[in-house]
Formats: structure tokens, C-alpha cells, sequence
């Protein structure tokens, strides 16, 4: 770990969010000031004495790039979605500027961009510009800003997601079935199944990799260990999802999960984009549900869904992700089996 870094761990062990703040070189004239990100509940943490991701005052989010093709993949992922959009962008100020070009759309183009199921739909789908094929998609992945190097270190510069919340009540939950990807070698294979084996993962079809809640009597945070989510038994995982959902202030699961505006309906609209989508396969990726966690009201919660972690995504070269759409349809099960129980006796 570097010298910058180290620095940053222990101001992160000090606990004094309001004083920490860490000023590191970049190769631009403007210096970022930069502190810990205290509200990650997965991934790499500086707890664990690990390079974890940092955040700046204007809402970014900075992850250190890993090394190997996991950093590599995730970084052409963010980078492929900007190079697609600004090429989208700059061919529809070409046209704009054309004043030749027709305004009449025919009623027939119309049609085969929206009807049709499963292949049909997909093959017309690929037809539609890459921001409107995938809308659903892009409203929940991270905005990207960039890549900055500092000490040595690659940081993908993000949206900080959890930058608009006053007490932010987060639950990171890894969807899919299997987290291993079939390219990858024997020994990783059965490295991942026993893992997924071990926990929820292959049971369930998703895993809950961290958490934290904002319990409002006591003014403070209860977070989960990652040996706490690794050990949680399919058992419990009701309880645990009812406990994310109880931040001691009012809301219920129905304030945080249902309604037209709670996590269930969010993670629905993304479902249907990976019913037809033949873009991405997504491996070990996740979803955070994020809520205000001094809410009183499912209004105030103001409940939103992030999809995250693309080390494992490629190119699908046409083929449905059916591993991470099996996975997103049993989180929506799970979430709404949890409307039906009786909150009170499952708190823990």
C-alpha cells in the first residue's frame, strides 16, 4: 500500500469523519481533496487494511482500478458506455445541423422498434440508438467522469451515489446464481462455486455482501461485517432484509420495497432491460438500495437502486444474460415474499 494511502487508512481508523480530509497529488493543476468513503459496506475497505475508494465534496466517487483484467474490464466497460454516448451525441448534432434531413419517420420503422417478443424484440432493440436500447441500464449505473492517477494508482471517477443522502441507509446485495464466468480457468471456477455454495449465492441467486443501517433513536449506524453477511444463513436472509428496512423512525419494508417508487419497481423496469438486452453479460456484479435513512415517510426515504462491481461483465456477442436475469427475478421474489410477513416478529 502506498504512502498516501496508508495516510488515509489511519485517518480512516481515527473515526473523525468531519476533520478527515486527504490532499493528493494529481497531473492536473487542480488538487483533489479526498477522504474515505464511509458509507462502502463492500468491496475493498480500508478496515480491512486495503486500498479502499475515496470521495471529494462535489459528489464523486473514486475506485482504485485492480490490477489484472479485472481492473482492466471494468475500466472498458465505464469507458465503452461514455464512448457510446458521446458518439450518439455528436451524430445527433451532425443531423441537427443537416437541413436536409427528413423529420418523417415511417409508420413501419415505428412499429419494428417496439413490437415483437423475446428474438424479435431483441434484434430490434439493437436497431434503436445505445441510450434509448439502454435506458433502464443507464439510469442506474454510476455516472463516469473519468480516469485520474494519483501516487501511482488508477481511480475511476464516479458518481458518489450516496452523496445526495443526509444519513444514507445502503445494502449491497450480489445477484446471480453462479459468479464464475465459463472463460475462466478450472482452478477459479471451483474457487467460485465453493464459495457460492457456502453462502446464499447458489441457493437464492443472490448474497448480501454488506450493509449498513441508520437506526434514528440512536443517532448512529449499524453496519454489517462481511464475516456476518458471509456466515447468513438462507434462514435468516428475510430477517436481514427486514432489518435494512428498519431504521427506527417509521418506514417499513412496504415504505423501502414496494409502492410505485420503492426498490421492487426499480429493479423490475431494470429486469425487463435484461430480458431483451444482448449487450453485456454481467458476473459477480451487484445492486445497492439505497434510502434516506432519517426518513419518516416512503416520500422522504426517497429509495433508489444502483447497479455496480463490472471487474467480471464482457460482451455478450448476442447471448441473454440468463444468469444475472435468474438472479435480479429471485431478489424481486425475495423482496416481495418480505411484504407478506409480519415485520414486527422478524426484527432481530
Amino acid at each position: 500500500m502506498s504512502t498516501l494511502w496508508r495516510e488515509a487508512l489511519l485517518e480512516h481508523n481515527s473515526f473523525n469523519y468531519r476533520q478527515m480530509t486527504t490532499t493528493l497529488p494529481v497531473s492536473t493543476p487542480t488538487e483533489l481533496h479526498l477522504q474515505p468513503c464511509k458509507h462502502q459496506v463492500a468491496g475493498h475497505l480500508f478496515e480491512e487494511g486495503k486500498a479502499g475508494s475515496l470521495v471529494d465534496e462535489k459528489g464523486h466517487f473514486y475506485k482504485p482500478v485492480q490490477n489484472g483484467p479485472r481492473g482492466r474490464r471494468e475500466r472498458e466497460f465505464y469507458e465503452r458506455v461514455r464512448s457510446e454516448l458521446r458518439t450518439e451525441k455528436a451524430a445527433r448534432l451532425r443531423l441537427a445541423a443537416q437541413a436536409s434531413v427528413s423529420e418523417d419517420v415511417s409508420d413501419e420503422d415505428d412499429q419494428a422498434s417496439v413490437s415483437g417478443r423475446s428474438d424479435d424484440e431483441s434484434d430490434a432493440q439493437t436497431k434503436l440508438p445505445f441510450s434509448v436500447r439502454n435506458a433502464a441500464m443507464l439510469a442506474t449505473v454510476p455516472r463516469f467522469f473519468g480516469v485520474v492517477e494519483m501516487d501511482k494508482v488508477t481511480l475511476l471517477e464516479l458518481e458518489d451515489a450516496a452523496k445526495r443522502y443526509r444519513h444514507p441507509s445502503i445494502i449491497d446485495i450480489k445477484l446471480g446464481f453462479r459468479t464464475w464466468y465459463p472463460t475462466a480457468d478450472q482452478r477459479y471456477i471451483d474457487k467460485c462455486k465453493a464459495k457460492d455454495a457456502s453462502t446464499t449465492q447458489a441457493a437464492l441467486g443472490f448474497k448480501i455482501c454488506g450493509m449498513q443501517v441508520y437506526r434514528a433513536c440512536q443517532r448512529g449506524y449499524w453496519r454489517a461485517s462481511k464475516r456476518w453477511c458471509k456466515q447468513l444463513p438462507q434462514d435468516a436472509v428475510n430477517k436481514a432484509l427486514i432489518r435494512f428496512a428498519n431504521n427506527e423512525a417509521g418506514l417499513r419494508p412496504i415504505d423501502i420495497f414496494g409502492g410505485r417508487s420503492g426498490s421492487i419497481a426499480q429493479l423490475q423496469q431494470l429486469e425487463q432491460w435484461f430480458q431483451t438486452q444482448r449487450e453485456f453479460l454481467f458476473y459477480s456484479s451487484s445492486v445497492l438500495i439505497i434510502y434516506e435513512g432519517d426518513a419518516e415517510t416512503a416520500e422522504e426515504a426517497r429509495v433508489t437502486i444502483k447497479l455496480v462491481d463490472f471487474a467480471h461483465t464482457f460482451p455478450s456477442d448476442g447471448r441473454k444474460d440468463t444468469n444475472f436475469v435468474a438472479g435480479i427475478t429471485a431478489l424481486i421474489d425475495g423482496l416481495t415474499n418480505v411484504l407478506t410477513l409480519d415485520y414486527h416478529d422478524c426484527l432481530m
